[in-house]
């Protein structure tokens, strides 16, 4: 698809060079009157008419070859920068190439472009370049987890947002929705990746929507999404990214309680990875998700069993804090506090932040360090991790804690504060599962 977005770019008509001169796109024009802070009737005094201007600038004249030179002369531009040239078009195929990596996966080989790309894009004065420059720059940022920086790009890419062609405004919407996403914020991003929907079509879009639909716990829209990435997927011979379908599907038919499928899914996705290079990532989060299925099942030792292959499928701990919660949860539920406690204060030093996993972390050593607590305990879920996971928009989280506070209250006899919580609970259940 970015072929197509760079091939728009460089093959729209109005770049076509003829005999008679070089088509310009008018918005550059604009772009730069604005930049020096001209109004058209200052730019257009002595060489053309404000009505003649404003047609140039919204594409619908061509200027004549000494109208744009005088133009240029008063904007301060060089006559060919406001044309393609071959530098650009190598830029054009480098962009092409980091998209690629970047998409793959490949961080070192994606950084080494990115710093090839800023030497290239010293002299440039394209804006469309610019933005796709910048646009591609926050989505690298983002593989690399460097959100300051992606942010950093997007926030300038924005700069041109009414100057570019609408390819690249939707690649700038779609990253800017990953962004979200990446950051917890699962309605902002539905919202831009819808707002660019049908503009791409790209099979990794289909599964970030997918991954967003997930976490707001709109299952059927997840799985259609997934699939339709799916079978694009499979077309291109994509097996590693074929396997993260597997489990997206995995994961939300586990939700409505379908483990037969889920499994089936997970298991086409263990044997799927054994020849892959990533192979010890794929099966620590398949072990996750069988775990987790087995969690649904309220099979315990099969749950426990997973999980810990999970864990020791890796040597670096960092990251697995969520597989350590429900590992602690389940042996919680097996009346193995000794244990639980252990695996919780694991699970809390590898935590850098007040994320949702420690939220629910400190849930479970409540129940197991501070029983006595029971007013701390009320409090930690009615002024922080409920509010938490309610500005997050996480539905299921927000059910566990209407439910905690159900059986807080009832333990209390506190019958009809105890009801309430259930209520709401049971009603966010229907309406998204």
């Amino acid at each position: 698809m970015i072929y197509k977005m760079l091939h728009f770019i460089y093959n729209f008509p109005k770049y076509r060079i003829k005999e008679a001169g070089i088509l310009i796109r008018g918005e550059k024009i604009k772009y730069y009157r604005e930049k020096n802070n001209l109004t058209q009737k200052e730019l257009t005094d002595g060489i053309c008419s404000i009505p003649y201007l404003s047609k140039v600038e919204n594409n619908l004249l061509q200027p004549s070859d000494e109208i744009l030179e005088l133009l240029c002369n008063r904007l301060n531009l060089k006559y060919e920068e406001l044309t393609p040239s071959l530098s650009t078009e190598a830029i054009v195929n480098s962009l092409k190439e980091w998209y690629e990596e970047i998409k793959f996966r490949n961080k070192d080989n994606s950084d080494h472009i990115y710093q090839q790309m800023q030497e290239n894009m010293i002299g440039i004065q394209d804006i469309e370049i610019l933005a796709l420059f910048h646009v591609m720059s926050s989505r690298h940022f983002m593989l690399t987890n460097e959100f300051e920086r992606a942010q950093s790009h997007l926030e300038t890419a924005s700069t041109y947002l009414h100057y570019i062609s609408g390819e690249t405004k939707s690649y700038y919407y779609y990253f800017l929705g990953l962004y979200e996403y990446l950051n917890g914020s699962y309605d902002k991003a539905l919202e831009y990746y819808l707002k660019v929907q049908g503009a791409v079509n790209e099979p990794e879009y289909y599964y970030q929507l997918a991954l967003i639909y997930t976490k707001l716990n709109k299952i059927s829209m997840a799985i259609t999404s997934t699939e339709k990435a799916l079978v694009e997927f499979n077309k291109n011979i994509l097996f590693y990214k074929v396997i993260d379908c597997y489990i997206l599907l995995a994961v939300n038919y586990n939700r409505i309680h379908e483990c037969e499928t889920a499994k089936s899914y997970l298991q086409l996705a263990l044997r799927g990875s054994k020849s892959l290079k990533d192979a010890d990532y794929f099966k620590k989060v398949i072990y996750h998700n069988l775990g987790f299925v087995a969690q649904t099942e309220k099979k315990s030792d099969e749950a426990v069993d997973y999980f810990l292959q999970s864990i020791h499928e890796s040597p670096e701990m960092q990251g697995r804090e969520l597989t350590i919660y429900l590992l602690a949860k389940e042996l919680l539920n097996m009346g193995k506090w000794e244990e639980c406690g252990t695996w919780i204060h694991k699970g809390m030093s590898l935590l850098t932040e007040k994320n949702s996993t420690y939220y629910l972390l400190r849930e479970l050593q409540y129940q197991v360090e501070t029983e006595d607590d029971t007013e701390g305990y009320k409090a930690f879920i009615e002024t922080e991790a409920l509010p938490h996971f309610l500005d997050k928009k996480d539905v299921s989280n927000i059910c566990n804690c209407y439910e905690w506070l159900g059986k807080y209250y009832d333990a209390r006899h506190h019958y009809k504060k105890s009801s309430e919580c259930y209520v709401k609970a049971n009603q966010l259940k229907n309406t998204y599962y």
